[in-house]
């Protein structure tokens, strides 16, 4: 095997092996916070179980469009097939914006309606605390896979972990607040975890539109290809630079 074909293995079985880990305990975590928030009377846990849910349709959009954008090039992708993994990332990120606009419209109208304010119990606390841990091992550990293999996929990954630890601390508040007598909290933080979901979508959306129509890298990258370019023997000028992305 040569060093070419072993980088290649290793990274493809990364993307599998941190992926098909990651949907688990995503799966496992979305089913406990989302029960563990409906009979412990937590609006804001059952929204960021929603949130691990999406962390879950992330990591099957990296396991499926990871091995997608990985095939050689054929007769109708002469450029491969690294924008199967854009146009997912951009489906993902409608998806997600979708759940963050039901999650805030619901916390909303109950902040208008005290009545239906719910009041968090110690299995919303438990669960809340467990997600916390669960997740930021879970960021960790994809990071070190991340590095390993030098793949921006499974760093992307691995921070859309960290961000469902940090929906989980703002959860983790709001019960805190409720439990000490300020019923808003639980209902205020469903709309902040709502807001970080949009962002999330917004950022994957954002960037991923910019790939599709071309977009060329930022002038920071650019002075870095310009200078690698200058580095080689014999190269004089450089004339009309042109750069785009495509995947990894």
């Amino acid at each position: 095997m040569t060093p070419e074909q072993r980088i290649f293995t290793e990274r493809s079985d990364a993307v599998s092996r941190t992926a098909m880990i990651g949907a688990l305990v995503n799966f496992v975590l979305s089913l406990i916070k989302v029960l563990a928030g409906i009979y412990g009377h937590s609006q804001a846990l059952v929204a960021d179980g929603l949130h691990s849910l999406s962390d879950l349709l992330s990591d099957i959009l990296v396991l499926v469009a990871g091995r997608q954008a990985a095939q050689a090039p054929d007769s109708d992708h002469p450029y491969g097939h690294a924008r199967y993994e854009t146009v997912a990332t951009l489906v993902l990120g409608f998806l997600l914006i979708a759940v963050a606009i039901g999650i805030g419209w619901d916390a909303v109208k109950r902040l208008f309606a005290p009545a239906e304010l719910l009041q968090p119990g110690a299995l919303a606390l438990s669960a809340t605390l467990v997600s916390i841990g669960v997740k930021e091992w879970l960021y960790w550990w994809t990071l070190g896979y991340a590095r390993r293999v030098r793949s921006d996929l499974l760093r992307a990954n691995a921070w859309h972990h960290r961000s469902d630890a940090i929906s989980s601390i703002v959860v983790l508040i709001g019960i805190l607040g409720t439990l000490a007598g300020l019923p808003y909290l639980d209902a205020i933080a469903a709309v902040i975890v709502a807001m970080m979901i949009a962002r999330i979508a917004w950022e994957l959306g954002w960037n991923a539109t910019n790939e599709l129509v071309d977009t060329g890298l930022e002038s920071a990258r650019l002075d870095e290809v310009k200078e690698t370019i200058r580095s080689v023997g014999g190269v004089r000028s450089i004339h009309m630079l042109r750069t785009r992305r495509s995947g990894g």
